[in-house]
């Protein structure tokens, strides 16, 4: 194995875990990060981008093992960090309840280009 790639790959199962979670019970997620599902619909888009698109990506990286692969969805976790940082100050979320998701997305941002970068 290539050591490495630990950082992705631990990055990429991080992202698998949560994405079963949020699949299985999609409730939880309010309970943790205080994001809330207020029709079916809500509840069906936590099950499917929270939850399906997560896994798909995490199993990707996985099982792939390619560069471009750690690249994109590292970069598509940095975006994600972007845009939290702009609806910080846009929709004013307070800063200390987009912490926790700040730091995930950015952390697991980093890991993930790390596998681009160090492969």
């Amino acid at each position: 194995m290539d050591w490495k790639l630990v950082p992705a790959l631990v990055a990429s199962a991080v992202m698998m875990f949560f994405g079963i979670a949020a699949a299985l019970r999609p409730g939880a997620l309010h309970r943790l990060l205080g994001i809330a599902a207020e029709s079916p619909l809500g509840t069906s888009e936590i099950r499917a981008v929270f939850g399906g698109m997560f896994v798909a990506f995490g199993l990707a990286c996985i099982v792939l093992r390619e560069p471009i692969v750690f690249a994109v969805v590292g970069a598509a976790w940095l975006s994600d960090f972007a845009v939290r940082v702009v609806s910080v100050f846009v929709d004013r979320v307070p800063a200390k309840e987009a912490l926790v998701v700040l730091g995930t997305a950015l952390a697991l941002g980093a890991a993930l280009l790390s596998g681009y970068w160090l492969a």
